[in-house]
């Protein structure tokens, strides 16, 4: 039997862990609860153009180190000003495990879009690219119009091919590179870059990330950031990994 020191001190033990796990759960609800009066705020502000659920960042190819400007300096390179860029969302960068309120696309040069990945660099079930459009390419009845921002390592020729594979997936055909499509023969092509990265996501020697991204593979982009909301998102998967033997 327990003489009494060791009684009270089991109590107390005992009483600190659930103290401890009381004020979990109190931080817990804390969070739900401001997270959720802030999205009814936005969709009230927002409507339909707000769009949940929310997206989580998994890598750090948007991250900002501080005094590392080379991402602006890659941009003014390729002849995108600094009145540009200091007009674009996200110039702090953003680290793995934000959560991201997003939106209904309209992008622009600088907007931080989430896209579908393609079927020649990418598979069914992979995590979407949260990453910044730096290049557009105008199309207009199947025609290159126009562009702006930098098309690096393209020449706006480069982008028949594409139009050629758009058409090609808007007939169902054999050897559609696209997971989605515009419905149209006018839509934009997106150029895309992750802050962090030395070169855009479609111009990599090696391990090439995308090919140059439709418009209907963009299905919002990001309005602003919930720091570190997204941890709990990224550990239950990992726990789900493990428990399902799934590496």
């Amino acid at each position: 039997m327990l003489d009494e020191n060791q009684s009270q001190e089991k109590r107390g033990f005992l009483g600190q862990s659930g103290e401890k796990l009381e004020s979990w759960i109190r931080d817990f609800i804390d969070v739900a609860l401001t997270l959720a009066v802030t999205l009814i705020i936005l969709k009230v502000v927002f409507g339909a153009q707000m769009i949940v659920p929310l997206v989580v960042v998994t890598t750090g190819s948007m991250v900002h180190h501080e005094g590392d400007n080379s991402w602006i300096y890659w941009l003014n390179d390729r002849g995108v000003g600094n009145d540009t860029i200091d007009d674009m969302p996200f110039t702090g960068g953003f680290n793995p495990g934000d959560m991201m309120v997003v939106m209904r696309p309209e992008a622009n040069i600088g907007d931080v879009i989430i896209y579908e990945r393609d079927f020649i660099y990418g598979s069914a079930g992979m995590e979407p690219i949260i990453h910044r459009v730096v290049g557009i390419v105008y199309v207009n009845d199947s025609r290159v119009v126009g562009s702006e921002g930098t098309l690096d390592c393209f020449k706006i020729e480069d982008f028949n091919k594409y139009i050629e594979y758009v058409d090609k997936c808007r007939l169902q055909s054999a050897g559609c590179p696209y997971p989605s499509v515009p419905k149209t023969s006018s839509y934009k092509f997106y150029l895309t870059k992750g802050d962090a990265n030395a070169v855009l996501d479609q111009c990599a020697s090696k391990n090439n990330i995308s090919i140059p991204v439709n418009e209907a593979q963009v299905p919002a982009k990001a309005l602003f950031r919930l720091p570190y909301i997204g941890w709990l998102k990224l550990i239950l998967n990992a726990i789900i990994r493990i428990l399902t033997f799934r590496f």
